[in-house]
């Protein structure tokens, strides 16, 4: 074959290439920002973005993540704590949906835990028309959203957090969960009086020394059997807010129960809580492989 020839053919296969990435450009959803997907009883609407890789066909892989701020508003995104995460993964080939949900400092348990389980099973029943892959959703959580993220994969239809409205037969279930720096083991009192009467008691109606059962009930670790997925939990053992002893103990909580689970210690001469700038892009890409390993096929 002549060397004309040769370059015409490769001309061809970069346009046909091109062709089949504009497609999937022309029929990927554009209007997946502020997305309704569920409305609390007395509460307002909880909306969800979807952000996309700029050339992958679908369905795709879903990452949902549960920000450590629950009321982020949509200029926030150019914050480094989401903007981060969302850029990381997107550019991975992973469609990423960014949750609101309920405060756990001003919502009773378990409404920040029905408010992801709602988000999940609004993504799967509407995969299709968002161009997502319904087996293949993964979570990942930082700061109290990573207690939230931790919550979803342990726990299942059968410990009565999902929530009360969408379709019951569609599952709440995710396959893989990343946690970053997350607070996740109440069973021991490991934290201030200042962020008990703050955000535990309000959360769970008591504090621990007058109801450690109800503490024993909001930890992840609790409800860790063998059905659940994988787990990658993501600490500092300087983080001067979120002691990693939570981490280390929902390890061992995980491990007993049966449960595929990585512990990263990160290294950080700092007492930060969540990192920013390319310390937290670092950190963020070391999940990357780990949601390949669980949903991409």
């Amino acid at each position: 074959m002549s060397a004309k020839k040769v370059g015409l053919t490769l001309v061809g296969l970069l346009l046909c290439v091109g062709s089949v990435g504009a497609f999937w450009l022309l029929l990927r959803p554009r209007d997946t920002t502020g997305l309704v997907y569920t409305t609390p009883a007395g509460g307002d609407p909880l909306t969800l973005d979807i952000d996309y890789p700029l050339a992958a066909r679908g369905p795709l892989p879903v990452v949902v993540f549960v920000p450590h701020d629950p009321n982020w508003h949509p200029d926030f995104k150019q914050e480094d704590r989401i903007r981060l995460a969302i850029e990381v993964f997107t550019r991975a080939g992973y469609a990423v949906a960014t949750i609101h949900y309920r405060s756990p400092g001003k919502t009773p348990f378990p409404g920040p835990i029905q408010d992801g389980k709602a988000a999940v099973r609004f993504l799967r029943a509407n995969a299709s028309k968002y161009g997502l892959a319904a087996d293949r959703i993964g979570v990942m959580g930082a700061s109290a959203g990573g207690y939230g993220a931790c919550m979803l994969g342990t726990t299942g239809p059968a410990d009565g957090f999902d929530p009360p409205d969408g379709p019951a037969d569609v599952s709440c279930r995710v396959q893989a969960v990343a946690a970053l720096a997350a607070p996740v083991d109440l069973t021991k009192k490991t934290w201030p009086d200042l962020a008990e009467k703050m955000y535990l008691r309000p959360f769970l109606g008591a504090g621990y020394d007058e109801n450690p059962a109800a503490y024993r009930k909001a930890s992840p670790g609790t409800y860790a059997t063998p059905d659940d997925p994988p787990f990658l939990l993501l600490h500092s053992p300087s983080d001067g807010v979120v002691n990693i002893a939570h981490s280390r103990a929902f390890a061992d909580q995980l491990k007993r129960g049966g449960v595929e689970v990585v512990l990263t210690e990160l290294s950080s001469g700092v007492t930060v809580h969540i990192a920013k700038g390319q310390e937290l892009e670092q950190t963020i890409q070391q999940v990357v492989p780990f949601f390949d390993k669980y949903l991409k096929r």
